[in-house]
């Protein structure tokens, strides 16, 4: 009996952590799709632990119950199961950048498996053919038990996959972490999911999905203060906590370079034509050097140094590379200007800085050495 209210506890318990970061999410000004679909996938856990609790109660006999009414209370956690799945699959998805999903053809396609699940569990439930009961009510597994089950993990271990390999080839580095975590989140709920099946009356599933979705908050979180808010970008704390990780190793057979790029002639966009083009400038200048990054997005890390100036971090076998990277920008920003038909000329300077391992200097002193090759490229440009 203790077993029984020990288990509607701990979800109960659960149900109140999940509360506390649903709290948070609505107190923020986050509208972002992104943001929208990982508070539903809370509100269905909640509602997930709360059946759950329900569930033990009637299954230990606290509540008195028939085989209708033990049907009904098993099915909720389940549909709860497959709707928080199907949620998370979507979030990972809308932070790979595909919003196909939020549209109907792409959401009927990537929806279906969990509309057959649906039909599967209601249908199959009630005809024995899902799950069943014995005489004592204890619960049985059926023949499409295992069928139905593959669904939820289906999107959770695609899910899964995609995020550790974001976590290995995306360009903000400030993303990693997240993706990491992303790549993480469905192997807590699945193995404990395996355990609550063979330790059917211990809250493990609960504990599992809490703090999975506990890691992906306070990492969302980390993340959105190391961003830079206008541009997407990586701000500058973030690009001085990568410089020193890539300052203390030598990649093999790859030299480490910093760019700072300084948009030209900033002050007169803004007195001109006032700062929210000026900001469309900046955005424009940030879109660019993510473009040029794209070849080898792993190996340069794009940042917002502050106001106009912009930093890339970059590991090339030869400087050419770099010479190439920087006449890519400044090509890219004047077509994305011409593109948006700005009514100015928007041009940027670039200021390169080789990493003289042998010499190790301090990363204000590397930048100030960047600074000077800007300078003396403005200075030919005048």
């Amino acid at each position: 009996m203790s077993e029984v209210f020990y288990y509607a506890e701990a979800n109960v318990a659960c149900t109140f952590i999940l509360g506390l970061i649903l709290l948070k999410i609505n107190q923020g000004i986050d509208r972002q799709a992104s943001t929208i679909l990982i508070r539903r996938m809370i509100y269905i856990l909640i509602a997930y632990f709360l059946s759950d609790a329900v569930w033990a109660l009637f299954e230990g006999g606290i509540f008195p119950s028939n085989h209708t009414l033990m049907y009904i209370v098993t099915i909720i956690p389940y549909a709860c199961i497959l709707g928080s799945s199907y949620c998370w699959f979507v979030y990972c998805e809308l932070l790979q950048q595909n919003r196909n999903v939020l549209y109907s053809p792409g959401m009927v396609k990537r929806s279906v498996p969990m509309v057959i699940a649906i039909i599967l569990l209601f249908v199959g439930a009630f005809t024995g053919l899902v799950f069943n009961f014995d005489e004592e009510g204890a619960i049985e597994y059926d023949a499409l038990y295992g069928i139905f089950m593959l669904v939820p993990i289906g999107y959770l271990v695609y899910s899964s996959i995609k995020g550790f390999y974001k976590a290995y080839t995306q360009d903000r580095y400030m993303d990693h972490s997240l993706y990491f975590v992303i790549g993480i989140f469905p192997i807590l709920p699945l193995a404990c999911g395996v355990l609550q099946v063979i330790y059917l009356t211990t809250p493990i599933m609960c504990y599992g999905a809490t703090l999975s979705v506990l890691m992906v908050y306070l990492t969302s979180m980390e993340n959105l203060i190391s961003m830079d808010s206008l541009t997407q970008v990586n701000n500058r704390h973030q690009m001085q906590r990568y410089l020193l990780r890539k300052m203390k190793t030598q990649t093999p057979g790859l030299s480490l370079y910093l760019m700072i790029i300084d948009v030209d002639h900033f002050k007169e966009i803004n007195d001109n034509y006032g700062h929210i083009e000026g900001d469309k400038a900046l955005i424009r200048v940030a879109t660019a050097m993510k473009e040029a990054c794209q070849a080898h997005r792993n190996r340069f890390f794009v940042s917002r140094y502050g106001g106009d100036e912009f930093i890339i971090i970059a590991e090339t076998e030869y400087k050419g590379e770099v010479n190439w990277l920087s006449d890519k920008i400044r090509s890219s920003v004047k077509q994305l200007n011409d593109k948006a038909g700005a009514p100015y000329d928007l041009t940027v300077c670039v200021g390169i800085a080789e990493y003289d391992f042998s010499s190790p200097v301090p990363i204000p002193s590397l930048i100030a050495r960047a600074d000077t090759d800007l300078y003396h490229m403005k200075h030919a440009r005048a």
